[in-house]
């Protein structure tokens, strides 16, 4: 909801301002194992999709539908997409996160590696090299100690917004929220 809010407010100031966006990593549940941990069976008294979310989803195009079975441990997620970055910079990156989101909250596939790797090939990536990344394990180091400063440094939940390298908010505000934000930081020294 948060991408889709920061895409509308960047579309309503194109005109004024050049955006590039880039995802960092954030471990929500640091100890989370690799495999994750099973969710509760949805039922109608307990949903895993509560109604707030269903609508805020909906409200911006996005389907909530909470098909997968298992809460996620995002390390792998997080690793393909700093090679992503590094080797095809930012707007594939950009496309490769809203696969991820696609495939988990919508299409309720875990971000396992071949979950990963099929993703990426559906962006133009190579699913192979996707694999071969992962399996590596090159990025996990960087990429964990990269989470745990955000977290060292205040940041406890996402998304979490950075403008021009300076923290603007968390949660999924209003695209007026954004526009407003980039404003000031247009004339911030």
């Amino acid at each position: 909801v948060g991408k889709r809010k920061l895409e509308s407010a960047m579309k309503q100031s194109a005109a004024d301002y050049d955006f590039t966006v880039q995802w960092h990593p954030f471990l929500l549940r640091p100890d989370m194992p690799r495999e994750g941990t099973p969710k509760a069976p949805a039922t109608p008294d307990n949903p895993r999709v509560g109604a707030r979310l269903k609508q805020a989803g909906s409200s911006v195009g996005i389907d909530f539908t909470g098909k997968c079975d298992r809460a996620p441990n995002t390390l792998w997620g997080h690793c393909l997409l700093q090679h992503v970055l590094e080797t095809k910079g930012a707007g594939a990156q950009n496309e490769l996160q809203e696969a991820i989101f696609r495939g988990y909250f919508t299409d309720g596939l875990y971000p396992d590696v071949d979950n990963l790797a099929a993703l990426a090939a559906r962006v133009g990536l190579d699913a192979d090299e996707a694999r071969a990344v992962l399996h590596s394990g090159q990025y996990e180091e960087a990429v964990t100690k990269e989470a745990t400063g955000y977290s060292r440094g205040g940041v406890s939940g996402v998304p979490y917004f950075i403008v021009n390298g300076k923290p603007v908010f968390s949660g999924a505000q209003d695209s007026s929220a954004f526009v407003s934000a980039f404003k000031q930081l247009a004339t911030d020294p």
